[in-house]
């Protein structure tokens, strides 16, 4: 980049890579930006439309819980009353369930040779064979199990053009005390089939589907699929749970699932054409800011760009007089801020060339900005600037108590901090440095969290390498904690183990995954990414310190705690 702008004006090194950078950056979040939304609305709608599915499918499966229960409630009735030899009061039981779900047309009670024995209707039974009957045949081939035929005229009355669905089921039946089997039909309208698929919006060209386990069609809201073999019905065959289809030019969403107790799939299958609509729409914006964005960057660039160079090619002009030998001539620049104080630092170039003791004096200011820059590397200057913040903070709202409390603490911090050049230092002094930094921490999230000390007392004469636990604990702190929202608990531990000392930081916060972990041991180890800058600083130095007879651990529980742990040898001071 620099061969490539060697040449080039101030103002073209200015706009060029801006707008470039512009640009690419614009282009390149508007794509994650609709990719995301894009991504986000298919899920949305995927999940509506699972949800809008389970609704109709829980519609459905009390619907035919409810029938359940009433022909359960007849066999009931069946057993109880033949064992009592009443089976003249079966039919008017019969007749009541039959008034009380006013959607069952019938209740019969038939032997295996297709005889009345019982009948809610005061219809004779039909004359025809039913043992010949479709619903008849599925009953007696598996028996203990209620079977739900497809729609059909109602065919076990006589003089009945009712559209139902037969629910058959093998039930016990008692004469005279002598147990024997029967079949027992409930046929409900299958208007209340209609009626529940009704009640839900499934957008334009939206539709229901029942398929028996046959893949035979039981119903469909879709007067196509009543007639012939529209193209719903072979996805409905073809699929389970969800799937994105485009039927007749429309985006449709299918979720299938069978029903409970029936052996039925029912598919739904719901418009999306306006999460499509809606992510076009969003594009057409995205696009449009972009371009805005572009047009604006280029114009303010521009005018930041010629405001910038025309003063410095002033300067410029100015400078070939001074090339000439005339150091006696001063500029006067007006324009940005860096112009100005380059013109300035011009003319102290000139004064400089006149005066040796400018030149001395220049010296002397550069060696105290370099004793001055190696003092402040000494200490972490945004830990520094919060900390006097929040004492500022603490005073303009009189919390005196406070000021005091975190400026001891300050103090205490940056005294063994400095420890007086040393680089090892006692354990206690660690610890007491790391309650310093809790302390003050605690103090600038006003409580959000609490700590505590686990420590064995013979711990505390071993020597460790300083400012050991500080990023462990400015870790638990940013990282572990949610300090705007929830409180937490810090606890630092140390004891030994075996010949081993054992330092501990644990928090209560979210955890961290097993893959998240994996990431920070290489970063940490290796420096392979670009972030735990104050893990991977405590891990160098214990590494160059103790070699490979130090580890560095962390063990989480997702939602539950996370333990970053130190083992170093034992080493007490003399």
């Amino acid at each position: 980049m620099r061969n490539i702008f060697k040449n080039a004006s101030i103002r073209s090194s200015i706009l060029i890579p801006t707008v470039l950078i512009v640009m690419i950056t614009l282009m390149a979040s508007s794509y994650l930006t609709f990719v995301n939304y894009q991504r986000t609305t298919q899920e949305l709608g995927e999940t509506s439309s699972e949800e809008i599915n389970k609704q109709i499918i829980l519609n459905f499966e009390n619907y035919i819980a409810s029938v359940i229960d009433t022909a359960d409630y007849i066999q009931q009735k069946t057993i109880e009353h033949g064992l009592k030899n009443e089976n003249y009061l079966l039919e008017d039981i019969y007749s009541q369930a039959a008034d009380v779900q006013t959607d069952i047309e019938t209740i019969v009670l038939v032997d295996f040779a297709g005889r009345e024995i019982v009948n809610s209707s005061f219809k004779d039974i039909t004359d025809d064979d039913i043992t010949q009957k479709d619903w008849y045949l599925d009953v007696i081939s598996v028996d203990l199990i209620y079977h739900f035929s497809s729609p059909h005229p109602q065919d076990i009355l006589k003089n009945s053009n009712a559209e139902v669905i037969t629910v058959t089921k093998i039930v016990d039946y008692y004469v005279a005390g002598v147990k024997s089997s029967a079949i027992l039909v409930v046929d409900i309208n299958t208007s209340s089939i209609i009626q529940l698929t009704e009640t839900t919006n499934l957008g334009e060209g939206g539709h229901i589907v029942i398929l028996n386990d046959d893949d035979t069609l039981i119903y469909s809201d879709l007067e196509d699929c009543q007639t012939n073999q529209c193209e719903s019905l072979s996805i409905a065959r073809d699929i389970f749970r969800g799937q994105s289809v485009t039927i007749n030019g429309l985006s449709m969403y299918v979720n299938a699932n069978t029903l409970q107790d029936t052996r039925w799939v029912l598919a739904t299958f719901i418009n999306t054409e306006l999460i499509d609509q809606t992510e076009r729409q969003n594009l057409i914006i995205l696009v449009v800011i972009t371009i805005s964005t572009l047009a604006v960057t280029l114009v303010v660039t521009s005018l930041i760009a010629n405001g910038i160079s025309k003063p410095i090619n002033r300067l410029k002009d100015h400078m070939q007089l001074i090339e000439s030998g005339d150091f006696y001539q001063s500029i006067e620049i007006s324009g940005q801020k860096e112009v100005i104080v380059l013109a300035h630092s011009f003319n102290a170039m000139i004064e400089e060339i006149r005066s040796l003791m400018e030149k001395v004096l220049t010296e002397q200011k550069e060696k105290r900005k370099t004793e001055f820059q190696t003092l402040q590397n000494q200490i972490n200057p945004h830990f520094l600037y919060n900390t006097l913040d929040s004492i500022v903070y603490l005073s303009e709202n009189k919390l005196n108590d406070k000021v005091v409390e975190m400026v001891v603490a300050l103090s205490k911090f940056f005294r063994i901090s400095i420890s007086r050049g040393e680089n090892i230092i006692l354990l206690k002094e660690e610890l007491e440095h790391a309650r310093n930094y809790l302390l003050i921490q605690k103090i600038r999230y006003n409580d959000k969290f609490d700590f505590k000390f686990e420590v064995e007392d013979e711990v505390l004469a071993y020597k460790v390498v300083k400012l050991s636990l500080q990023p462990l604990i400015e870790n638990a702190i940013y990282h572990g904690i949610n300090t705007e929202y929830n409180s937490g608990m810090i606890t630092i531990r140390a004891f030994t183990k075996d010949d081993r000392l054992i330092l501990e930081v644990e928090d209560d916060g979210y955890g961290i995954p097993d893959e998240t972990i994996d990431e920070l041991y290489q970063s940490i180890k290796f420096g392979q990414l670009s972030k735990s800058i104050g893990l991977r600083n405590v891990y160098q130095r214990l590494k160059i310190y103790y070699g490979e007879t130090f580890d560095f651990i962390i063990e989480s529980e997702l939602d539950e705690k996370t333990i970053f742990r130190l083992s170093i040898p034992k080493e007490r001071a003399i």
